[in-house]
């Protein structure tokens, strides 16, 4: 799976080595994790060290795919790509009978929606996770066709195009119903971030497909992202008019909103200013889950924002909040601070679960796609589009 190369010492304070050679190092590293985390058949955990999160979730995954194309690991990502495609394949049957289910307006109980996420070996998992969350195969849709693009190829793979079709249609069927956001909660309420997701998997399948009726309906949810505008921002979803971190993906990736949309400006303004945690981003206000700790996936989210919008000292500051929050060993974790801002939720989920996760491969993937957008931009001393000492020929 990996090289010799896949596993470099770090000197211990890193804190004081934040230069071009450490911010290689670091991009290495988080490359190596990812590909560490990746099982032959394509699947990449969650996380190695958390008990909860040792199976493959669409959304995880599929970042996670992105940021080996952005370290130039095409094959890792393309083994990934084909994982998803059988999944889907394996569950072809479900996805079209809540299809036809909602077509013929009957109920559809949550309980039998496609899964989120899977076992590593691609079959479903059947437990009480709240398994009805779309949001994870728009971002799927998304990460494919910019695989397509990161690795040159004209055209969607035809051995692929049924499974593209089935998740392209499943997210057009589905994309205005209340389901379970991106944090796995309040699943009777239509989520801001996850209209997102679906916008941006239904505008890339419209492009893998030649299927303009999927733009159309990709518009259809663009109208209704309008609409979850409250008090001048772009409201957390339905239910909730607060703001939530991961409505930050409304721009980038998902380019669901335009640059200049004042209400998303408003928001991301408000983000800032409500979730910001000794300079990382939590992911909502009244969050609990170990404390409500700053996530280095958010706060690398805004660091990917600010670069797309023009400020780069901000994205910047960003890579170099995750940069510090490597461990020793070269891992980066789920979240940092809980423990300190909210001890008694941060205890309460210990006792539960043990201590958060202390590696996860989200968390490394957006910081590899931070670096690469950073050092494509032209930005000096943010390290090299690296990777390169694992060889393509051992991913």
């Amino acid at each position: 799976m990996t090289s010799k190369d896949t596993d470099p010492k770090f000197p211990t304070s890193r804190t004081k080595l934040l230069d071009s050679y450490s911010y290689d190092l670091l991009f290495n590293e988080s490359v190596s994790a990812i590909l560490r985390n990746q099982s032959a058949n394509g699947a990449i955990v969650a996380s190695p060290d958390f008990a909860q999160y040792q199976f493959c979730w669409l959304r995880d995954g599929s970042f996670s795919a992105y940021a080996l194309d952005c370290a130039g690991k095409h094959k890792a990502s393309a083994r990934y790509h084909a994982w998803v495609n059988d999944a889907i394949g394996g569950i072809s049957g479900i996805i079209d009978d809540v299809i036809t289910k909602m077509e013929r307006r009957d109920d559809v109980d949550p309980a039998i929606m496609p899964p989120a996420r899977f076992a590593l070996d691609g079959t479903s998992v059947v437990d009480d996770w709240p398994n009805f969350q779309i949001d994870g195969y728009g971002t799927w849709l998304w990460s494919l066709g910019q695989h397509l693009v990161e690795s040159n190829q004209a055209t969607l793979p035809k051995e692929w195009r049924s499974s593209v079709a089935r998740a392209a249609r499943y997210l057009a069927t589905f994309a205005l119903s209340p389901c379970y956001d991106v944090w796995e909660e309040n699943g009777s309420a239509v989520h801001t971030s996850t209209l997102a997701c679906v916008y941006g998997g239904l505008t890339s399948a419209a492009s893998l497909l030649d299927d303009p009726g999927l733009l159309e309906t990709a518009a259809v949810v663009k109208d209704r992202l309008r609409a979850t505008i409250i008090n001048g921002v772009y409201a957390k979803s339905s239910e909730n008019s607060d703001v939530d971190a991961s409505e930050l993906w409304l721009l980038t990736p998902f380019h669901a909103v335009e640059v200049n949309d004042l209400a998303f400006v408003e928001t991301v303004t408000t983000i800032e200013e409500r979730l910001t945690l000794k300079g990382g981003l939590r992911r909502y206000s009244t969050d609990t889950y170990f404390g409500s700790g700053a996530w280095p996936v958010l706060t690398a989210s805004l660091g990917w924002h600010h670069l797309n919008t023009g400020n780069g000292v901000e994205a910047r500051r960003c890579l170099d909040w995750l940069a510090e929050r490597f461990d020793d060993n070269g891992n980066l974790g789920e979240q940092f601070g809980g423990e300190h801002r909210d001890l008694r939720h941060y205890t309460e989920w210990v006792d539960r679960w043990g201590p958060p996760a202390s590696d996860l491969t989200w968390s490394h993937a957006m910081y590899v796609i931070l670096a690469d957008a950073i050092t494509r931009s032209g930005l000096p001393a943010t390290g090299s589009r690296a990777g390169d000492s694992a060889t393509e020929a051992a991913t």
